[in-house]
């Protein structure tokens, strides 16, 4: 696959995507100091490349049922159990890494009922696997949609409404109704699509499909992400450090965790870890350097283990070459989603009454 040079004004570029996932050329023009049809280009050429694209899930209180899961396979079969999960809808992010655990793998599911039959009834199955060890996720410290390359001055994220936005998603008992599945599932394959090709996937005007689009944004239901190939990051080694808090401590150290350089996203989890911090750095010696820092600064936080990824197979849906390039989406929200809720309602009162 051919690989273009990247220069500052594309990681720019991707900055403000991240900051305004949907904002049109247009927008982005004045505060990026240069002409629309230059960031258009550009954007173009990063996406049918492969080395950057947006993507959108449900979030707020749409938010699935997640679970890390920790697999260990025979050896020489991480890549083909990778490969094989990699297609599972419920296999949202999949990393190989060096380490305890062969394999790390984000599940999601609507709800607990799904996420426990994925992995009990297809992940331990998978021919190649000798262990598996999940970790529900009970919440998040810092979402690794609010990651920036730093490429953006604060004036300029300041003009893109970034903060604003990420503090207006205020949506309680919001829900998602089934034509938003539908959308969210559009929105999966590519974030920034149009609203009049979202309109044609989903079988809805163009009119109804903008002000669901808006409800779904104002209520918090709908969350957009940009994510870059190491080819374009000036961070390709990525690690995951596994710790511990005190549930006393946990309130005041999750702000805190958000300040380190190079922490992506922070998860906090049911398990003999309670805390897993992902993490993007420029070498992988730094990762030893990120885990002195941050047991300095907060002593509470005690880590426990380390793994450094080999190579990411899938990111949130999007199936990765070994150059981290976007090759083909696995929709995050599958097609039988609205069709099924009552069947799983019937399956939940049978297995009461048992």
């Amino acid at each position: 696959m051919r690989t273009s040079t990247f220069d500052e004004l594309d990681l720019a570029i991707v900055d403000a995507v991240r900051c305004a996932p949907r904002a049109s050329w247009r927008e982005l023009a004045p505060v990026l100091g240069v002409d629309a049809a230059t960031i258009s280009r550009r954007w173009s050429r990063m996406r049918e490349e492969g080395v950057a694209w947006v993507t959108a899930h449900p979030a707020g209180s749409a938010t699935p049922a997640c679970a890390l899961v920790e697999i260990v396979c025979l050896p020489g079969r991480s890549g083909e159990v990778a490969d094989v999960l990699a297609a599972d809808v419920q296999a949202a992010t999949v990393k190989v890494t060096a380490g305890a655990r062969d394999l790390l793998v984000l599940a999601q599911a609507p709800d607990l009922y799904r996420l426990s039959a994925y992995l009990l009834e297809r992940v331990g199955r998978v021919p190649g696997i000798t262990r598996v060890r999940s970790h529900l996720v009970t919440g998040s410290a810092l979402d690794a949609s609010r990651w920036r390359e730093g490429a953006l001055s604060p004036e300029q994220r300041r003009r893109l409404g970034a903060e604003a936005e990420a503090e207006a998603r205020t949506g309680r008992g919001a829900v998602l109704e089934a034509p938003d599945h539908r959308i969210v599932r559009a929105l999966a394959d590519d974030g920034r699509m149009p609203l009049r090709r979202i309109a044609e996937r989903v079988g809805l005007g163009p009119v109804a499909v903008r002000r669901r689009l808006t409800r779904l944004q104002k209520t918090g239901l709908i969350t957009f992400r940009c994510d870059i190939s190491r080819l374009l990051s000036g961070r390709p080694v990525a690690a995951v450090l596994f710790g511990s808090l005190q549930a006393h401590d946990m309130d005041s150290v999750q702000g805190r965790i958000r300040r380190f350089s190079g922490v992506r996203s922070c998860s906090l989890v049911a398990g003999p870890h309670n805390v897993v911090v992902d993490a993007l750095l420029h070498t992988t010696e730094e990762a030893h350097d990120l885990e002195r820092s941050m047991s300095r600064e907060l002593p509470s936080l005690r880590f426990q283990d380390r793994s450094v990824v080999l190579y990411t197979k899938k990111l949130l849906g999007r199936v990765l070459d070994e150059e981290g390039r976007s090759v083909r989406a696995v929709p995050l929200v599958a097609d039988d989603l609205p069709e099924h809720q009552e069947a799983l309602h019937e399956r939940r009162r049978a297995a009461a009454l048992q």
